[in-house]
């Protein structure tokens, strides 16, 4: 079995739920050209905002993979595959090249992209885009910092408690008391919580705004029990989901985007980005 460079047994499937980025080469230079992995370094939470993790596939020993791994201060594992079977899994022809190439696998296993031989850089930051467009469904919810006011008490909220075994429906605005959230995206869910089925345990809704202004807000338009009214007090959780909004033309900073989706026991089953007032409909005819 591969092995990362402290000598831990690894494999592709402990990244379940997330894309992962493979990258392999035959050997890894320390006085080559370091500019790609400089950038994978510098740039490695342009991934992980993205769910990817990033995994570099050698066959070269451990102790190399170590050395290679601290000269660059890399953050990711750096596998020895000295006898190919993790590349063999992935690639009928094996590389036997000195130059980096790569894969992608999403996060049900599947192998939906290959290099195209051209710069690596230029292929990876278009590799980006491509998650934009892609990311989400079949991932994990990622974690994050989530607030709920309690008895009057603002308390952290666990990701696993709130999505573990359950299928929740869950929709992010851009900010309480903003106009159209409040005249359309709050009320529109409000109205058709009732009408949910297929075994939704609960709606939530997650704004870039503290847990004070949120249980207000709530009140304001007599939520009650039917919507918890979440906080992402510091936008962390919204910017591990790729879904930051720039705001501050209006005065506002880095807010949510609207989307709403369907978690099933932690993972994200339909996503969308919707205006309007049939957002909440649409999300009740297939949940």
């Amino acid at each position: 079995m591969p092995t990362n460079q402290y000598g831990i047994p690894t494999t592709l499937a402990d990244d379940a739920g997330h894309h992962v980025l493979v990258l392999w080469l035959d050997r890894l230079s320390l006085s080559g050209d370091s500019e790609i992995w400089n950038w994978l370094r510098e740039d490695y939470t342009e991934f992980t905002v993205r769910n990817t993790k990033i995994v570099i596939v050698t066959r070269q020993n451990t102790a190399a993979n170590l050395q290679f791994s601290n000269r660059f201060e890399l953050f990711f594992d750096v596998l020895s595959d000295p006898e190919d079977q993790l590349i063999a899994e992935l690639k009928p022809k094996l590389p036997g090249t000195t130059l980096p190439e790569f894969c992608l696998i999403d996060p049900t296993g599947r192998v939906v992209k290959w290099s195209l031989g051209r710069s690596l850089k230029t292929e990876l930051e278009n590799l980006l885009s491509y998650l934009d467009s892609r990311r989400l469904i079949n991932d994990v919810v990622p974690e994050g910092k989530l607030f709920e006011l309690v008895e009057k008490e603002s308390e952290i909220i666990s990701i696993k408690a709130l999505f573990e075994g359950r299928k929740v429906v869950v929709f992010g605005v851009p900010g309480a008391y903003t106009p159209a959230c409040s005249a359309e995206h709050l009320p529109g869910f409000l109205n058709t919580t009732k009408s949910f089925g297929g075994g939704c345990r609960s709606v939530i809704c997650i704004a870039v705004n503290d847990p004070f202004v949120m249980e207000a807000w709530g009140q304001a338009h007599a939520v009650n029990e039917r919507i918890r009214m979440v906080a992402d007090g510091d936008g962390s959780f919204t910017r591990a989901m790729g879904l930051t909004l720039d705001l501050g033309v209006f005065g506002l900073g880095k807010r949510s985007k609207r989307y709403a989706m369907i978690v099933v026991d932690g993972v994200i089953n339909t996503s969308m980005s919707r205006r309007g007032g049939l957002w909440a409909a649409v999300v009740l005819l297939i949940c």
